[in-house]
């Protein structure tokens, strides 16, 4: 028999897993320290549909990365750091909904995939979806802390404070304040608020409970610094990140884009100062819909960087503090 060798095979060939890495439904610690898990899941939209097609399309766009895989790092010229060196990677799939899932079993589906994950103490990076998958997808991080509650930082356009839309209350706009009224979070960062607002945002009860509000236009005048100290160093931190907190000239394939927005750069910038300052212990990237990205895969090419970013920059602060 012929051993099959991965490094022999090109970006664009072979099974699109997440990074092409081993797909592993139920990993542990000696498997890997990043597990990704897809929720192909958008009936939680408010406009235009096609969200669920987003962790096909990350899985996709991911390949272009797969040249590189653990133990060799990349190096980042720019932040003139190397990046996930060492660090391992798994594609645990996708979370399993049936057409027309009840807000009950969608949300039991996602935390009884994910749950097991963060208990294992592998990375849980899950890929959307809309952003209502968000809060189940805290709720599993939350339970596997034994109910701690954590730090979230918001990467969004929109706060996602509404109380409720035509009566649903389990919607993208609603992932932040079910979260909050649920006691996981034990406080709100929210970046790259944008757009036009009406009473239903809640911005006064989203402030009232705590949330550190952080307009676009205000933060890319900013100094990164600026932006991230009033997070307490080494608090455990939970990144949500909705991809129409990018400007959509660089990031289109979204259903409810905004004018306006930060440039892959301006994100990266704030990100990479969170994960150094911060313990990162979870992260979501959400609302990429690949019906209106073209086909450059723009939006899916930005984000799967950025998550790149993030997962680097975790594993680079717990190698400095000896935590791996």
């Amino acid at each position: 028999m012929h051993e099959y060798d991965r490094d022999d095979e090109m970006p664009y060939a072979g099974i699109a897993t997440y990074y092409k890495a081993p797909f592993v439904p139920f990993p542990t610690l000696e498997d890997a320290d990043v597990a990704v898990l897809g929720v192909p899941y958008d009936g939680g939209t408010s406009s235009r549909s096609g969200a669920r097609m987003g962790p096909r399309a990350l899985r996709e766009a991911s390949t272009n990365w797969a040249f590189q895989y653990a133990p060799a790092p990349f190096w980042d010229g720019e932040a003139g750091v190397f990046v996930l060196g060492g660090v391992r990677w798994v594609d645990s799939g996708d979370v399993q909904l049936g057409p027309s899932p009840t807000t009950e079993r969608y949300h039991t589906n996602v935390i009884d995939r994910l749950q097991p994950i963060a208990e294992a103490g592998l990375f849980p990076l899950t890929i959307g979806g809309d952003h209502s998958i968000s809060y189940p997808a805290m709720k599993a991080v939350h339970r596997a802390r034994g109910g701690q509650p954590f730090h979230l930082v918001q990467f969004d356009a929109h706060l996602d404070y509404w109380d409720e839309d035509a009566g649903e209350r389990f919607t993208h706009e609603s992932s932040i304040i079910r979260a909050h009224e649920e006691h996981l979070l034990s406080g709100l960062t929210q970046y790259g608020i944008r757009g036009l607002h009406t009473a239903y945002d809640n911005i006064g009860l989203a402030r009232q409970r705590g949330s550190h509000i952080f307009w676009c236009e205000q933060a890319k005048d900013a100094r990164v610094e600026e932006l991230v100290d009033h997070l307490e160093p080494g608090t455990d931190t939970y990144i949500t990140f909705d991809v129409d907190c990018l400007d959509p000239a660089i990031a289109p394939g979204t259903g409810t884009p905004e004018p306006g927005g930060f440039t892959y750069y301006e994100a990266k910038a704030i990100l990479l100062a969170i994960c150094s300052r911060c313990n990162v212990i979870g992260m979501d990237l959400v609302e990429v819909s690949p019906v209106y990205d073209g086909p450059s895969q723009l939006t899916s090419l930005h984000a799967v960087r950025l998550i790149m970013d993030v997962v680097g920059g975790v594993f680079r602060r717990r190698d400095e503090l000896g935590l791996r």
